[in-house]
């Protein structure tokens, strides 16, 4: 890493030490002296951190003092942690009182003593040590010589002039720009919209992106276009940076203004008046680069004379990397600018790469340059520039690949550089804390889904919210100050990528990876990713304080690690490891005694795992038991006074005691935990904030009554078998009105058959009026909701409703009331056949859903109508009904639906839903069985369509019913559509003849017409203009005769084609022979019944194949590659497979280029392998399949060993053998393919015998291995781990014998 990157978070521990009261433990332990000077110190060393932690760039020996500080102070933490815990300890026992007191145990007090005075004496050295450094207080005069923060802000000056040959991939982001600088929109009311924008004196636009996105290039490319330099009459650039002080910035722009005359005064009147003389009347652009100031009071002094003095239709272009500038602004409309895509990026490096006097550009260099961009880039154009100029000055083939494989910064600090200068402004402006929080980020491995809610526990856990505990309704608790402080880090671009939650807030985002290399830089080694490829001996984990172990590495990796705050299990979702199975028996553990977080999730822990109890994890905060074995809370857990965050999700729980756990404030359980009883304490627990489940089961439905007293619980709480509480009043005990942060609420009645006054029971189930989500499901006895569900009254903020297989329910009423209602979905409610007939009566009933955007009506079975008025729906934007077999009448009116989902729903009610619909961007029509015609017009009234799909109308004829009744010249002008549309699919649709020919489409990229048995041609016509057309996928169209009525047409964009069950290849041969396929890579042929050859004028038309695959054309017997793919030297990919019995090869030696090649089944009559690849010559097979990654070879019955011409393709990094049936053994030489990473043998009847222990331990890449249906393999691999085959084996991470 670079060397101008600090030693961060040092100021954070001590200001989170001063801020902990020494007094009393002075006098308790008969140290006051010692605490006195301890805290003295303390003071004395914060005076001077903000100086040092500023001068430490230039100085090794300083940055060497702050890492020791950070040491001893870590150390203070833990020693005065401890205090607190026996303090804990104590007062929960009732043995012992205090802590303390005279009954307590000299010798305790006595060690923490002695522990207070050895963190003063080491502390003091360091207070000692800092004087060398002439450190300058931050209450003292700031350090004259200090010249580090101007050269910071030197290297980001900018100006306005920019090379537009250089820029690429902003065109379409230019022309956005353009647009809102010139007014300029795409309603057809250009005209008066262009009034109304001009007549507005100033508007802002804040272009917002992470650092090296391309922002000021974008600004730069806006500013210099002619059209923009002749609308305006006065544009002005200022790079603005760190210093936003309103003067200095007047007179910057004054200096710039052309023919201004220089203003002599230094007041801000002389130059606000000179501003009004030179802005009057014009029409000016000002563009503010790289702004950083928050303070709006700031912006709002400089803003006033740009809103008074400047010409209607004024502009201020501002480029910053935080929303919260874009924010006080008042501009709702800020421009994201996002990253390029790979193959923009590429053409950056590529320029820079290949310049003359660096390397050639080769192919095999082409291709692994792709993967550096891909690797490395992921959109940053500032990226692809510096990766491009570094391997410019590489020009041989390893130093490339040791750059796309390797750590591509470890000998290239100065270009790094230039990358993590642009990135560290952003930290460097982050307050003290925040820093702290973004360098704790640096454990996550890069492109990791970062949880939100997770991340804010993890930085409690560790002590960087404030106070592990809070007093109960305190106004600022732990977790707002997280959530604040991720809101910050996402608003600055430190976060990215975002998946919103159901409310509209961010719940998961990543980190670019140069921003993760920029937190694992200021934290200085202290977060470590542990991954398989890494060992002990490779890490250093001596300073490693939070690790996070990607399987399947183990525990084993921390050895070395004694002083880990954090261990995190990053697991991948879809596999297994045992990352347990060492813990607790391995002494190692032992060290771990400051740990804050430890997780265990899925990890094999269970109840006769070996307890940790004799580990010191007093400190612990944060604990996932999730999917564990565990039938009982272990006894060590019930210990961990300090414990905030529990999860317990898919437990086997009978028995849980959390009396001792009194500052917990997250308990994640639910149905799969399976816990027979409520927890033991749980509702004396005064600080808990998530209860993300409560079973009302126990005795009569007593259970509810545990949420009485916790009224600060928030986010999302699950109330489940309420069919089991006998009595309202118990669930009157709930007290759900009186819990004001909570989110959502899930109420689930249980099983039919219970009925314990349900409507009284549910009356009191009323929820706290700022609940967000309300979800009932399975009430069985009910045929109304209260009042209370559908009123604007009680529920004002109600942003969801979600019911689900309420079969008791009858009658549905309106939800219009609901002000804030976004999302209403209907689920399994069987017993329902109106919707809408029940008016609400509530005073506030809005006249609209005026907020509804999302409605889901699913599975309801009975619903015959939906009577809701024609003009409630002004805002709805998305509409999934499905399985209403019965719905025939709904509304009409939509104006602002954008997607539409229609699954096995009545035509008529089709109909009426879509035939005044002019909005729509997807459509798709499924299981409709008596629809025969789409509305007229449908393509034609919605413009902005992309997606159409139509599948499972067996009765659908024609697209209109009065497509045949036009004559040409009606018809022609009916199906000219201007469209957007980008896929469309027919699928199953069995009595549809034709296609209309519509025209315009020129923006289709898919077509799918699939089991359309009577289509018998494609127009000309529809085909003419699919200039953006790239998948074209025919299947099951027996009666096609021809795709395009044999007309010469130019298909520029067309990459793939998927040609599936049809009698013969003719139409696609002639489809070949009649149009330019060259620009096709790929193509699927697959079930076609009379294909015996394939024609030698199929492959003259596709000329770049990429990807070739055959499959399931039984009557092809031969195969004679020779004559047809000679040609083809690019191919990366070929499967012929299910073509009946191979017996022939040739001509595959020619495919020099194959990654991919599945070949099987083969002819019974072939005793070895039918291609000759010189057996004999090891280095002539490497020359023949050089890039070969994947292998599958199958059924072959006759071989009785695997082709030995195999042993050579050792690039191999997956082998799939299926239906050997003679096979009996793996050969030997199988080791060979030492780069091997999967290995799948499924269906070998006889096979008994792997290679050797010895050659299987040499496959060192070997991840997976699958053995099915090979019973006697399975049989002598399962019996014992030692047994025949197991022992070879059991090393192998994922191991799957089915």
């Amino acid at each position: 890493m670079a060397e101008d990157i600090i030693v961060g978070g040092v100021g954070e521990i001590v200001n989170r030490l001063i801020s902990l009261g020494f007094d009393e433990i002075g006098l308790l332990l008969g140290v006051k002296d010692e605490v006195q000077n301890l805290q003295g110190v303390l003071n004395n060393i914060q005076a001077v951190l903000q100086d040092a932690e500023k001068k430490q760039v230039e100085r090794e020996t300083l940055r060497v003092w702050l890492k020791d500080l950070k040491q001893v102070a870590y150390d203070a933490e833990d020693v005065l942690d401890e205090i607190t815990y026996e303090e804990l300890r104590c007062s929960i026992s009732s043995k012992v009182s205090n802590l303390f007191s005279s009954s307590n145990p000299l010798a305790m007090r006595f060690k923490i003593a002695h522990k207070i005075k050895d963190i003063n004496k080491r502390l003091g050295a360091i207070d000692k040590r800092k004087n060398m450094f002439q450190l300058v207080s931050a209450s003292g005069e700031p350090d004259q010589n200090d010249s580090s923060d101007s050269d910071q802000m030197n290297f980001r000056e900018t100006s306005s002039l920019v090379d537009d040959s250089t820029v690429v991939g902003r065109e379409i982001d230019k022309e956005v720009i353009v647009d809102k600088l010139l007014n300029r929109g795409s309603s057809s009311n250009t005209n008066d919209q262009e009034t109304m924008a001009t007549s507005i004196t100033l508007s802002i636009i804040p272009i917002v992106g992470l650092g090296g996105l391309g922002k000021t290039t974008l600004a730069q490319l806006v500013y210099d276009y002619d059209v923009v330099k002749k609308h305006f009459d006065l544009r002005v650039w200022i790079c603005v940076s760190n210093n936003f002080d309103t003067m200095n910035l007047f007179s910057q722009i004054l200096e710039l203004i052309p023919n201004s005359a220089k203003c002599e005064s230094s007041s801000k009147q002389a130059l606000q008046n000179n501003l009004e003389s030179q802005l009057k009347g014009k029409r000016f652009l000002l563009v503010l680069d790289d702004v950083w100031n928050e303070d709006s009071e700031k912006w709002d002094d400089f803003i006033l004379p740009f809103k008074r003095f400047g010409a209607a239709g004024s502009k201020i272009i501002i480029t910053t990397r935080s929303h919260i500038v874009a924010s006080i602004t008042g501009v709702h409309d800020v421009f994201k600018i996002q990253g390029l895509s790979d193959e923009t990026c590429w053409t950056l490096f590529e320029r820079r790469a290949f310049m003359p006097g660096g390397a050639e550009k080769t192919p095999k260099l082409v291709e692994i340059g792709m993967g550096i961009v891909k690797k490395y880039c992921k959109g940053v154009p500032l990226a692809a520039k510096v990766l491009g100029g570094l391997m410019h000055t590489k020009k041989e083939e390893s130093e490339w690949l040791a750059a796309q494989n390797g750590e591509i910064w470890s000998t290239t600090s100065d270009d790094e550089n230039q990358i993590m200068k642009v990135l560290k402004l952003s930290y460097d402006n982050l307050p003290l804390a925040l820093k702290s929080c973004f360098s704790y980020c640096a454990m996550f491995p890069k492109d990791y889904w970062i949880s939100r809610e997770l991340l804010v526990q993890l930085w409690m856990a560790q002590g960087l919210l404030g106070a592990s505990t809070t007093t109960p309704g305190s106004k600022l608790i732990m977790e707002d100050k997280g959530n604040t402080y991720f809101n910050v880090l996402y608003s600055k671009s430190f976060f990215q990528e975002a998946k919103m939650n159901k409310f509209g807030q961010v719940a998961h985002c990543k980190m670019h990876d140069f921003v993760h290399d920029l937190a694992l830089s200021v934290s200085q080694s202290e977060c470590q990713v542990i991954e398989e490829v890494d060992t002990p001996t490779k890490l250093q984990l001596s300073n490693c304080r939070h690790a996070s172990i990607v399987p399947p590495t183990t525990e084993e990796s921390l050895i070395g690690a004694k002083k880990l705050r954090t261990i995190y299990y990053c697991r991948p979702a879809d596999k297994y490891y045992d990352f347990y199975r060492g813990f607790g028996r391995s002494s190692m553990f032992i060290n771990f005694q400051s740990l804050r977080v430890l997780d265990l999730r899925d990890s094999g822990y269970s109840k006769s795992s070996p307890s940790p109890s004799r580990l010191n994890l007093i400190h612990l905060r944060y604990l996932d038991l999730t999917e564990t074995r565990i039938t009982t809370l272990p006894k060590w857990v019930t210990r961990l006074y300090y414990l905030q965050t529990l999860k317990l999700e898919k437990c086997f729980l009978f028995k849980v005691n959390l009396t001792n756990l009194k500052n917990l404030r997250h308990l994640y359980v639910d149905e799969g935990a399976y816990i027979r009883a409520t927890p033991k304490g749980l509702g004396e627990l005064q600080f808990l904030q998530t209860l993300s489940f409560v079973d009302c089961t126990e005795e009569g439905g007593s259970g509810i009554t545990v949420l009485e007293n916790l009224n600060d619980l928030r986010g999302s709480l699950k109330i489940d078998n309420l069919g089991t509480v006998k009595e309202a009043s118990l669930a009157k005990r709930a007290n759900l009105i009186e819990k004001k942060s909570l989110v959502e609420l899930i109420l689930v009645w249980g099983t039919r058959g219970e009925d314990h006054n349900n409507a009284s029971l549910f009356e009191e189930l009323r929820p706290n009026a700022n609940l967000k989500w309300l979800s009932i499901e399975r009430l069985y006895s009910v045929d109304q909701f209260p009042r209370w569900v559908s009123s604007g009254l009680a529920l004002p903020n109600l942003v969801g409703i979600r019911l689900r297989s309420c079969s008791g329910c009858k009658h549905i009423p309106s939800f219009a009331a609901l002000p804030c209602l976004e999302s209403l979905e209907m689920i399994n409610m069987d017993s329902v056949k109106c919707i809408g007939e029940l008016r609400a009566s509530d005073q506030a009933m809005a006249s609209s859903y005026r907020s509804l955007k999302r409605l889901k009506l699913h599975g309801m079975l009975r619903l015959e109508e939906w009577l809701e008025d024609e003009a409630m729906f002004p805002y709805l934007k998305e509409i999934s009904i499905e399985e209403c077999p019965y719905l025939r009448r709904a509304p009409h009116l939509f104006p602002s639906l954008e997607s539409l989902t229609l699954y096995s729903v009545g035509g008529a009610a089709v109909w009426s839903i879509t035939i005044f619909l002019t909005s729509l961007i997807s459509l798709s029509i499924t299981n409709c069985e008596d629809l025969a015609f789409l509305p007229e017009g449908l393509l034609r009234k919605n413009e902005r369509l992309v997606s159409f799909r139509v599948r499972k109308c067996p009765q659908l004829q024609e697209f209109y019913p009065s497509y045949h009744n036009q004559n040409d010249e009606q018809a022609q002008e009916l199906i000219v559509v201007k469209s957007s549309l980008k896929e469309l699919e027919m699928n199953n649709c069995y009595h549809l003849a034709s296609i209309p020919d519509v025209r315009g489409l020129t923006s289709l990229h898919t077509l799918k017409l699939c089991d359309c048995p009577n289509l018998e041609t494609i127009p000309k016509g529809f085909l003419s203009f699919l200039y953006a057309l790239e998948k074209l996928h025919i299947s099951g169209c027996y009666n096609l005769r021809n795709i395009g009525d044999g007309g010469e047409l130019s298909f520029p964009s067309l990459r793939r084609i998927n040609f599936r069950d049809h009698h013969s290849l003719s139409v696609l041969v002639e489809f070949g022979k009649n149009n330019d396929l060259s620009f096709v890579t790929r193509l699927d042929i697959r079930g076609i019944e009379k294909l015996t050859t394939v024609p030698s004028e199929l492959f003259q038309g596709f000329k770049n194949l990429l990807v070739l695959r055959i499959e399931k054309c039984h009557n092809f017997p031969v195969f004679d590659l020779s004559t047809n793919l000679q040609s083809f030297a690019s191919l990366r990919e070929l499967s012929i497979v299910e073509c009946g019995g191979l017996y022939s090869l040739q001509g595959l030696q020619f495919l020099t280029a194959l990654e991919c090649l599945r070949l099987g089944p083969f002819s019974e009559q072939l005793h070895c392998f039918p291609l000759s690849l010189g057996d004999d010559d090891k280095d002539s097979n490497n020359l023949i399949f050089p890039f070969l990654r994947e292998l599958e070879i199958n059924g072959w019955s006759t071989l009785t060993a695997l082709p030995n011409q195999l042993r050579h393709f050792t690039t191999l990094k997956s082998l799939r053998i299926r239906e050997f049936d003679s096979l009996k053994a793996l050969p030997e030489w199988l080791g060979d393919l030492t780069l091997l990473e999967s290995l799948y043998i499924a269906q070998c009847e006889n096979l008994m015998s792997l290679p050797s222990k010895e050659q299987i331990r040499r496959l060192t890449s070997l991840m997976e291995l699958f053995i099915s249906l090979c019973p006697l393999l399975t049989k002598r691999s399962t019996q014992h781990p030692c047994g025949p085959e197991g022992h070879k084996i059991s090393h192998i991470p994922n191991l799957f014998l089915l």
